[in-house]
């Protein structure tokens, strides 16, 4: 397993109060599939490569099939092990620190995955047969042919060996849930999903996982030509956001950022985003610390991909910047954010040396001076400081080897920053 990361050195001072936090995908045609899935950290608002690791134990995802550990850093995703015809497994990727990879095996279907950060609890969706006829062959043999499907949530425990899935609640409704279209709130415990019911219309339905109740299910108003997706919930403000799409025909359809209310239904438009020509189901996360929303989009269908982030408090796009491969099943590391809010101690340790990377800088948290080396694409070193607690270091353009010693802990990583 190759791990890398990025940064660089410019200028120090006292640590600024602003804290940034990665979102983390999976990016395509970076290395041949053969070698793996290729897992890469991205901070948005310094445009920024700052962490890299290829997954040689997994060459397959499941679409919508990601989320995040909060409490561990850990990025979570429904993967298909190397070399393997069987099923898609759990699978788990420390993000810090030294810890190998989890995998478990799962009995079933999931999708729409979700970590409740108070609780420390993952939820997911299921399909189950509502309906069915028994089709017969004769002498006894034949199948079951499902007329209807239903939506039940679940609570996930990942064990060594294998996962366990115990029903919360059964929708029997919602026959069917729109990919990427969920998310959650863990202040209320409630799992936001939009779908559609056995009369074919739109559901925006909340879940009290906690409860096992159904605390909202409303029809938002829609044209025929619209559909909602990239769900997305602002907890310190308790704002529900998503992208309407508004087809024109001919594969062209009008996008914009939209407020939706759980209790009613009613859909506020807060911002047009005519660049947006298409985009891939999980494509969205939210900064719960900025309250940022970012979006993974294509100029033209499937062409083109860009990424951009909109400041959910003045609805004002932040930054809108070329990638050069597909950046899919995004997820946020939240977990400054769950340590402050749920006053988790355990939760966002800092590194061995106690450096981590936060808006485009390199800022030592820890509490013993450190070594950092600045180093070139071929291991030549440009130069090397001792940084103090608090000190920072800028990250400057183009690509850098970092290396950060404290006593017995060293630290190596790589960045990329245009």
């Amino acid at each position: 397993m190759k791990r890398i990361a990025c940064l660089a050195l410019a200028a120090f001072g006292l640590f600024a109060p602003i804290q940034a936090q990665i979102t983390y995908g999976l990016q395509q045609n970076v290395i041949p599939w053969q070698e793996g899935l290729y897992l890469a950290g991205y901070e948005v608002l310094s445009d920024t490569w700052v962490w890299a690791d290829t997954l040689a134990y997994a060459e397959g995802f499941g679409l919508g099939s990601s989320t995040y550990d909060h409490w561990e850093d850990d990025y979570v995703f429904l993967g298909l092990p190397s070399g393997s015809l069987g099923g898609l497994q759990w699978m788990e990727q420390p993000v810090t620190g030294t810890a190998e990879p989890f995998l478990s095996d799962v009995n079933g279907v999931l999708h729409s995955i979700h970590h409740d950060m108070q609780s420390n609890t993952f939820y997911g969706l299921q399909g189950y047969g509502l309906d069915s006829t028994w089709v017969d062959f004769g002498d006894g043999n034949g199948y079951w042919e499902i007329n209807n499907w239903a939506t039940q949530v679940v609570s996930i425990s990942p064990d060594a060996g294998e996962v366990t899935l115990d029903v919360v609640l059964q929708l029997p409704w919602l026959e069917g849930v729109v990919a990427g279209a969920s998310c959650f709130d863990s202040d209320t415990h409630r799992f936001f999903i939009w779908g559609i019911d056995n009369t074919g219309n739109g559901r925006l339905v909340a879940v009290d996982c906690e409860g096992a109740s159904v605390s909202s299910d409303v029809s938002p108003e829609l044209a025929s030509n619209q559909n909602v997706s990239e769900l997305e919930y602002n907890i310190v403000d308790g704002m529900l956001l998503g992208l309407r799409s508004n087809y024109l025909g001919n594969g062209i359809a009008d996008m914009e950022l939209i407020r939706l209310d759980p209790a009613t239904g009613e859909i506020t438009s807060e911002l047009n985003l005519p660049q947006v020509g298409s985009y891939t189901p999980d494509g969205t996360v939210f900064d719960q610390l900025n309250r940022i929303y970012i979006l993974h989009y294509y100029q033209g269908t499937g062409l083109n991909p860009r990424i951009l982030s909109v400041d959910a408090g003045t609805m004002e796009i932040l930054t809108d910047v070329a990638l050069d491969a597909n950046f899919l099943e995004l997820e946020m590391s939240n977990t400054a954010f769950a340590a402050q809010r749920y006053t988790l101690d355990h939760v966002a340790a800092p590194t061995a040396t106690g450096v981590t990377f936060e808006m485009g800088q390199w800022v030592h948290r820890g509490t013993a001076p450190c070594v950092a080396a600045q180093l070139d694409r071929d291991g030549r070193m440009v130069d090397q400081v001792v940084l103090m607690p608090g000190d920072v270091m800028t990250v400057p353009g183009g690509f850098w080897i970092w290396s950060f010693q404290q006593g017995d802990a060293r630290e190596a990583h790589k960045t990329f920053r245009r």
